[in-house]
């Protein structure tokens, strides 16, 4: 069986021998290595996809994830709302004619002659802020008039004996009160020509430096 036999020489049975053999081997490492090709690309295919997945899509860095934690969590600053406060009030000014409040008051609207009618002005800050006035006794007037209005039968500043300022800080409503008793008799400049009125109505006005009042009807009766 090892022994070639034939009827050609030994020598050219052996070299076929010896080329099948090769032929064989060479054949063995040609599949061996074909083998090994599709193993190793079969290897190499997915770590070459998700290496080209990784690096189309890179992971957040520390930096982006806190920046987007931060602008999911942290609300944004609103504004303040809150107006500043106003400037501190200067100091009073004076009052204008147009808030100062005069009002003539009588005690009663009838009296009998003889009596001494209890007759008043009140002063006020009509205006919303304080203000400055000088609402001394020469600047008050009361006045006693006929009913037609026409001729000034008294006044309180005909006998006026005392004079002075009476400046004052009148807030914003606040009123004064100043009165004092007719004795139901005429006056002159300098306090004199006293001579009784009769009955009948009478006018009252009052006055802050020339600044009157509506007139208050009373009467006076026998």
């Amino acid at each position: 069986m090892i022994e070639p036999t034939g009827p050609l020489p030994s020598t050219v049975y052996w070299r076929r021998r010896l080329a099948a053999i090769g032929a064989a081997l060479v054949t063995l490492l040609l599949i061996i290595w074909i083998v090994g090709m599709f193993s190793s690309d079969g290897e190499t295919a997915q770590p070459t996809n998700a290496a080209a997945a990784s690096s189309s899509n890179p992971p957040p860095s520390m930096s982006e994830s806190a920046a987007a934690s931060s602008s999911s969590t942290t609300p944004p600053p609103s504004p303040t709302s809150e107006a500043p406060p106003p400037p501190p009030p200067g100091p009073p000014q004076p009052c204008p004619d147009d808030v100062i409040g005069v009002a003539a008051k009588a005690n009663k609207p009838f009296y009998t002659i003889g009596d001494q009618p209890e007759l008043s002005m009140d002063i006020t800050n009509t205006g919303p802020v304080p203000c400055i006035r000088d609402i001394g006794r020469q600047h008050r007037e009361l006045t006693v008039l006929t009913a037609d209005g026409a001729t000034v039968l008294w006044s309180s500043n005909h006998c006026l004996n005392a004079v002075g300022t009476e400046t004052r800080v009148l807030q914003p409503k606040e009123t004064f009160n100043y009165g004092t008793k007719w004795a139901g008799s005429t006056s002159k400049e300098g306090c004199g020509a006293h001579t009784r009125v009769g009955a009948g109505d009478y006018l009252l006005v009052a006055k802050l430096a020339g600044k009157a009042s509506s007139p208050v009807v009373f009467r006076l009766e026998n």
